[in-house]
């Protein structure tokens, strides 16, 4: 007798080993987590010993080593530009997104390997092309995974997670690879990052995700809680009659659709999931044109437009990016110029170079704290406050200038003020973007087509990164050496300020019209 599992074509014998495990919420979240810490790191890992191993691997001169620097770190930027609008198109597109993961996993082993043979500074060019192609990929499917995975009622707290580790691996690695490089040398820096490239691999390949963990499950066992599903025990769907008869899914009633699982396709908590409109007359009513609702399996209208216009279209997303955009530049040009100041002005090695974005990387843990604080009190004024505060410290660094004690003691602590300020501002822009494709659904369903936009909403918001990996470094290092170390910090800090105006009027909602996108 075909039994619920076989209905949907699954061999119940076959169910992958800890299914239940493998498909939560947190081994997800984690595995997440992992991937865009490790990118990260490979992107940061780099930045306490790339002045270094320029002048004494590739035989760069002193005076063009600056330049090197910031070209490096452009290029990476760029390959995550161009690469991120191709990889959301494709992860909504497709059924699987574990797919395109492994891709970028592939292009991220070569980078790996590319960095520790790379002798020529050209070399280096490719290594950090290939890591701006895997960013690009893990970045977008990787949150886009997470909306996938969990309700708009904690999604901050989610993105704050995720983009913690982010803004962790991004602040640590130049502490370790600095370390590690002036005790070890390069080939344990190239070492330590292939070790973590291992775990990544194991976390994605030991991961699955939840609509793929629907399918060889029966109704009476998938309770949902998220936009997937959360699967327990506790409790049956067909008992409390908000999951689909044994009958539907004999007939194959089971929400797939263009290799899009929807498990439950009336399940009344499920955001992304409307409940079937009825007719006026259902309830008495007359029966006026006007009142009727078309079913749900009808979208409104197809503007024609692809989501990424759509989207763009919203100021409110808008606002986000570009916040994204002020923030990951500042910390961006601190990659670009912060070691080669401490360098030529403390006169430190790589390990003391490494350990002074310890300053930066400790503010970063705090990450899921502000996610917590932005689903409890709203985005805008927890965004508006980072960008905020962030300016004086950035403008207060000018006061760093000669080799001291007190000097040094100085700038770390405007570097750990900075940290403080910065992190308030990541978590909860991203949050409201998730939210800003939600919206639109809700507006306009059937808008963005069956496989949705979060992941090219998510391919934005890399974007939107990737250019400020270009601008931070190059900006701050053209300052630098053109103006100086004050006129420098004096331009970050106003261009921090800049944030504050679109976060205030549009994150959220319009300041004065919170119902509008």
């Amino acid at each position: 007798m075909t039994n619920d599992v076989e209905a949907a074509g699954h061999d119940p014998l076959r169910k992958p080993w800890l299914l239940d495990f493998r498909s939560s919420n947190g081994f997800i979240l984690a595995t997440v987590c992992v991937a865009i810490f490790t990118d990260a790191f490979l992107y940061g890992v780099v930045v306490p010993v790339l002045p270094f191993s320029l002048r004494e691997r590739s035989g760069i001169p002193e005076e063009d080593v600056q330049w090197w620097t910031s070209f490096i770190f452009a290029i990476f930027g760029g390959a995550i530009l161009v690469g991120s609008p191709i990889c959301g198109w494709i992860a909504d597109h497709t059924s699987n997104r574990s797919i395109t993961y492994f891709t970028g996993l592939f292009i991220l082993a070569a980078a790996t390997v590319l960095f520790g043979l790379a002798k020529a500074a050209w070399v280096l060019v490719i290594s950090r092309l290939l890591q701006g192609l895997s960013a690009a990929i893990v970045y977008t499917v990787g949150l886009a995974l997470l909306v996938d995975t969990v309700g708009r009622d904690s999604i901050g707290q989610w993105m704050g997670t995720a983009l913690s580790s982010s803004s962790f691996g991004l602040i640590i690695s130049p502490l370790l690879g600095g370390m590690v490089y002036a005790k070890a040398g390069y080939m344990a820096v190239f070492g330590m990052a292939m070790g973590l490239i291992v775990v990544d691999v194991l976390m994605r390949m030991f991961m699955i995700e939840k609509k793929t963990a629907a399918k060889y499950l029966p109704s009476d066992n998938a309770p949902t809680n998220g936009f997937y599903g959360t699967f327990t025990d506790a409790q049956t769907m067909e008992n409390d009659g908000s999951g689909p008869s044994r009958d539907d899914q004999r007939n194959g009633d089971l929400g797939e659709d263009d290799g899009h699982y929807d498990l439950f396709s009336e399940q009344e908590d499920d955001p992304l999931i409307r409940k079937r409109p009825q007719p006026a007359q259902a309830n008495g009513m007359p029966n006026n044109p006007s009142l009727e609702q078309e079913p749900s399996t009808k979208p409104k209208s197809r503007t024609g437009l692809p989501p990424v216009i759509t989207l763009l279209a919203s100021p409110r997303l808008l606002a986000a990016i570009y916040g994204i955009f002020v923030n990951v530049s500042v910390l961006g040009a601190f990659d670009g110029v912060l070691t080669h100041f401490v360098k030529l002005t403390f006169h430190w090695n790589s390990l003391d170079a490494g350990l002074i974005f310890l300053c930066l990387a400790i503010p970063a843990l705090t990450g899921p704290l502000v996610g917590q604080l932005s689903d409890r009190f709203g985005p805008r004024w927890i965004a508006v406050a980072g960008f905020a505060l962030t300016a004086p410290p950035l403008i207060l660094l000018r006061l760093v200038e000669k080799d001291a004690v007190e000097q040094k003691v100085l700038l770390c602590g405007l570097l750990v003020l900075c940290g403080c300020t910065l992190i308030l501002i990541v978590s909860p822009l991203a949050a409201d973007l998730s939210v800003v494709v939600e919206e639109k659904e809700k507006e306009n369903p059937g808008i963005f087509g069956p496989g949705g936009a979060y992941a090219q909403a998510f391919a934005l918001f890399n974007c939107s990164m990737a250019a400020a990996t270009v601008f931070g470094p190059v900006f701050a290092g053209l300052l630098l050496e053109r103006f100086g170390w004050k006129v420098m910090s004096l331009a970050l800090g106003i261009f921090a300020t800049s944030g504050a105006i679109p976060s205030l009027l549009f994150t959220g909602g319009w300041l004065f019209d919170k119902s509008e996108v």
